[in-house]
């Protein structure tokens, strides 16, 4: 472990009871990890050995894991392991094989514990495990509040595990030794969904433990094969494999079987005698059924302890090397004589091959010529009738040409005469049309007519009533607006005499007196006219003229100009 930097301690305020026994907890949880972490280590350090470095570290790295590795591919070790926390379960469950337990640590500070999915997991308070709310010692995956001295004591796997194993030693019944390797799958029992019990993770975990696990499955399979070894001939000892051809065989109850093995050709199989290919499919057929028996032998042991054993496969059987160089001396000779068997028999076939080529060519030739033969009889025939039925058809088309003829012509007068009829039928009915439309246009005429005239008096009449109403409206106006009437034409008289002062005012040639007297008048008319007329130079007729006007004592007032007008 990498040393890291001590935080300073803080001082905590005195006579707080709960936060001493906080502290209690946590030292004592520390300290029952750090003694699993030992025994952890120490276990390790059995299974994997020290090397040559100082102080025995392990060569392992990790707590379990196996240094190495090629020990493995013959033997899987079932062991439990110390984790920092519960996040990192899963990746290890699946990177280790034969993994079974894991015991994570527990952070102080946080007020919470979480279960990872895809796992048993059993809580303890100082060392005692406790039950779930729901009465059952596995608690549920997900986060769980708690106190600091609460923690996930132990996380056991849900995985199928394969434990593979080899078991050397084994007596045949003619005293033949042999090696037979088994992969044995099972699983830890507990799913409540399932129906089980839970308590069965508890007796795994602190009852059983994977190294007992180990040791029972070891010693309960070797036992069984050795059995079963001993009662079978180091001839029928293949059939025990249960995984030919790289295909995994069905041992499951229930599960399908391969009718007949399929490793290798089946003519060098059963090349040899007859009674070989019995013995081999007889073996075949015994090495599966030895491996449902075992499965179940299997089951009925370790169920009650919690451990379901899903499927058995003997992968491999390993004979002494000089029985195993006899078998292949044997497989070689039976191999040859196939060979030589085979290749007289292809021999054989390739001459049968060629002379019934030969004879199917000759026959499809004179079968090829005789149906060109027919053929050309055939398109002869055709031909015949072909030209018979063009010959049929110019006639009957030549027919048909007249006969359609005849029928145009026979329509073209029809329609003709159709056509003249519904012309005299058209016009009939457009003059009885038109003579109707002409009368009844009169009729409506002449009763527009009336009707016109009645409209007309009456609107006369009604317009005359109108006038006269409006005449006595007007009547009746004017004799109430009478006096207003008389006062405006007052006014406008008085402005029109203004204005006839006015313009008289503007005359120059106009001489207009405030006096009553005539004598005055004219001596004042007379005094002006000399003034003007002698700036004028008038002659003398019209200044006597003048006088003689004035001497009238007319009112009028006249200027003889020399132009000649008033």
């Amino acid at each position: 472990r990498v040393p890291h930097k001590r935080r300073p301690r803080r001082r905590r305020p005195r006579g707080s009871r709960g936060r001493r026994r906080c502290r209690l907890g946590a030292r004592a949880s520390a300290a029952a990890e750090r003694r699993r972490r030992a025994e952890g280590g120490a276990a390790a350090r059995r299974r994997c050995g020290t090397g040559g470095r100082a102080g025995g570290v392990p060569r392992c790295g990790r707590g379990g894991e196996v240094a190495s590795r090629s020990s493995l591919r013959a033997m899987t070790t079932l062991f439990s392991t110390d984790i920092g926390s519960t996040a990192g379960a899963l990746e290890i469950f699946g990177r280790e094989k034969g993994l079974l337990i894991v015991r994570p640590g527990r952070s102080c500070l946080l007020p919470w514990f979480e279960v990872p999915e895809g796992c048993y997991a059993l809580v303890s308070s100082f060392g005692r495990i406790m039950n779930h709310s729901s009465g059952e010692i596995v608690w549920p995956p997900g986060r769980h509040c708690g106190m600091p001295w609460m923690k996930c004591d132990s996380l056991v796997s849900k995985e199928h595990v394969v434990f593979n194993m080899p078991v050397k030693g084994c007596k045949t019944q003619d005293n033949v030794t042999v090696q037979i390797n088994l992969a044995v799958v099972f699983r830890v029992m507990g799913d409540t969904d399932k129906g089980e019990d839970s308590n069965h993770v508890y007796d795994f975990v602190y009852k059983i433990t994977a190294r007992g696990l180990q040791q029972q499955l070891t010693d309960a399979c070797e036992e069984a094969t050795r059995s079963i070894a001993r009662s079978l001939l180091h001839t029928e000892v293949y059939g025990l494999r249960n995984d030919l051809s790289g295909e995994k065989a069905k041992v499951l109850a229930g599960g399908p079987e391969s009718p007949e093995p399929k490793e290798g050709d089946a003519a060098l199989r059963f090349a040899g005698p007859v009674e070989d290919k019995d013995a081999a499919v007889a073996a075949t057929s015994k090495g599966r059924n030895i491996a449902a028996d075992m499965c179940r032998s299997l089951n009925d042991f370790f169920e009650p302890q919690g451990v379901q054993i899903t499927d058995v496969n003997i992968t491999d059987v390993q004979l002494p090397k000089t029985i195993v160089a006899q078998m292949a001396e044997k497989t070689a000779v039976i191999a040859q004589n196939a060979a030589q068997k085979m290749n007289q028999e292809f021999e054989m076939l390739t001459l049968k091959q060629d002379e019934e080529i030969a004879t199917l060519k000759q026959r499809k030739k004179e079968e090829r010529e005789k149906e060109q033969q027919t053929g050309d009889q055939k398109v002869n025939e055709v031909q015949v009738q072909l030209d018979k039925m063009k010959t049929e058809t110019k006639v009957k088309l030549a027919k048909i040409k007249e006969e359609s003829l005849i029928k145009i012509q026979d329509i073209n007068a029809e329609g003709e005469l159709a056509t003249t009829k519904l012309q005299q039928d058209k016009d009939a009915v457009l003059m009885t049309k038109r003579a109707t439309a002409q009368r009844d246009a009169g009729q409506l005429r002449a009763e527009t007519e009336k009707f016109v005239q009645q409209q007309e008096s009456e609107a006369n009449l009604e317009a005359q009533r109108n006038t006269a109403r409006a005449s006595e409206l007007m009547a009746k106006a004017e004799g109430t607006a009478a006096p207003y009437v008389e006062a405006r034409k007052q006014f406008e008289t008085t402005q029109k005499r203004m204005n006839v002062w006015e313009a008289l005012a503007g005359n120059k040639d106009l001489i207009v007196s405030g006096e009553t007297d005539p004598e005055l008048n004219a001596l004042m008319l007379s005094d002006a006219i000399l003034d003007s007329k002698v700036a004028s130079q008038t002659t003398k007729s019209q200044l006597l003229a003048e006088m003689l006007v004035l001497q009238r004592g007319s009112k009028v007032m006249l200027n003889m100009g020399t132009g000649g007008g008033d």
